[in-house]
């Protein structure tokens, strides 16, 4: 069967992931990307420019923990009387706030943010941008919306920097956005999504890992073929990044908070990021689970023992099946890190015959990933003892 979307993430693995070196401290350089897979290097046709009442918009911080009482300050120039109103936005587009005041001299004026929603609780982590909407006593309007002219480019990362001693890795962000961290083999799987599409500020980041796969099972730093690519997209301008509530993820957040969306001008997408537009709540990398038939028990070291035939049952968890359950996605097996076989599936639960005839007596690692058309990507490794 031709499963096309299985030989793009492998060719993807091979033509545009770093090839770091495992020496502490040495410099990760990317090769060229595949150009028909990202958008790169597209700027923003302007910069910030408004008209003749409000202008000068800038904010104070970048990042803030309103829940230690942090605030962040909002600050325009405004050249008569008007009626102000700032409107507050989440990632989907959601209006989180809503603050509005009488102007009655000009020069420079400010809203204070808390980092609270209009029901006065404390906004998840994550990052927000704001518009706001002028209106004199003439009836003249202004609004400054960044997402008009800013927001939704899409870049690689062309170095890093590992560090094995401290498992970190670090690389920099030329301005604040959204990051897709993934780690894998030059070739063959996709093992690892380190940072699944979160927002990053602007200079040095640096990432923790300790050099395994997404379960924390398969340690894979030291493989010869070990790759990894770091894409994100930018942010509007003026955003801001809310951390520090560990109460209420975002997705929680919005399962119970419905609120009036801002329209998207879908015009202004065309040449951005397809990760972009794309909600949130529904962008990211699914949980995998796989079970395997007829195990005739474990080794000492707990791996299931397996002979002749086996089926791989092969699943999501119960919340990213509805979410994943009417996308098209195609799944690839992988075997000891090379590719092995591939299904057009496009349904969760799914069984997979695996005839062991032709693998050798050992301990083996299988990985699969499942792949959507949307590029979100879901890993799972399992070891398995062969014997005939």
């Amino acid at each position: 069967m031709n499963c096309q979307i299985c030989k793009q993430t492998i060719f993807f693995f091979f033509i545009i992931f770093i090839f770091p070196s495992i020496l502490m401290g040495q410099k990760a350089i990317v090769s060229p990307p595949f150009s028909g897979k990202t958008i790169l290097n597209h700027e923003p046709l302007k910069k910030s420019q408004f008209g003749e009442l409000i202008s000068n918009i800038t904010i104070s911080k970048s990042s803030f923990n309103p829940g230690i009482g942090e605030n962040v300050n909002i600050y325009y120039n405004i050249t008569k009387p008007a009626e102000v109103i700032l409107n507050i936005y989440d990632p989907d587009y959601g209006l989180v706030k809503k603050i509005s005041k009488k102007i009655t001299d000009s020069g420079k004026m400010s809203f204070i943010w808390d980092g609270k929603d209009l029901d006065n609780h404390i906004v998840p982590d994550e990052a927000y941008f704001f518009m706001i909407t002028a209106k004199d006593h003439s009836g003249n309007m202004e609004t400054y919306d960044p997402t008009l002219f800013s927001g939704g480019f899409e870049h690689q990362i062309r170095k890093a920097k590992v560090d094995i001693l401290r498992h970190t890795i670090t690389y920099r962000m030329p301005e604040i956005g959204r990051v897709l961290f993934r780690l894998g083999i030059h070739g063959g799987p996709l093992l690892n999504t380190l940072v699944d599409w979160k927002p990053r500020l602007d200079g040095v980041v640096t990432e923790f890992w300790n050099g395994k796969d997404a379960e924390n099972k398969i340690y894979f730093y030291k493989h010869p073929k070990f790759k990894m690519r770091i894409t994100y997209f930018s942010f509007p301008e003026n955003s801001i990044i809310s951390y520090g509530n560990k109460k209420v993820s975002f997705k929680q957040y919005k399962a119970t908070n419905k609120r009036p969306k801002k329209e998207i001008n879908k015009q202004n997408l065309l040449q951005k990021s397809p990760h972009y537009a794309l909600q949130r709540v529904l962008d990211y990398s699914p949980e995998v689970f796989i079970n395997f038939s007829n195990i005739l028990g474990k080794d000492d070291d707990g791996i299931p023992i397996i002979k002749n035939k086996t089926i791989v049952k092969v699943t999501l968890n119960d919340q990213d099946k509805l979410i994943f359950q009417n996308q098209q996605f195609e799944i690839c097996f992988f075997l000891d890190y090379e590719f092995y076989a591939e299904d057009e599936a496009g349904y969760t639960p799914f069984n997979w015959l695996w005839n062991l005839s032709n693998v050798s007596e050992g301990v083996h690692l299988l990985t699969v990933n499942i792949t959507s058309y949307k590029d979100q990507i879901g890993v799972v490794s399992r070891k398995v003892r062969i014997i005939k």
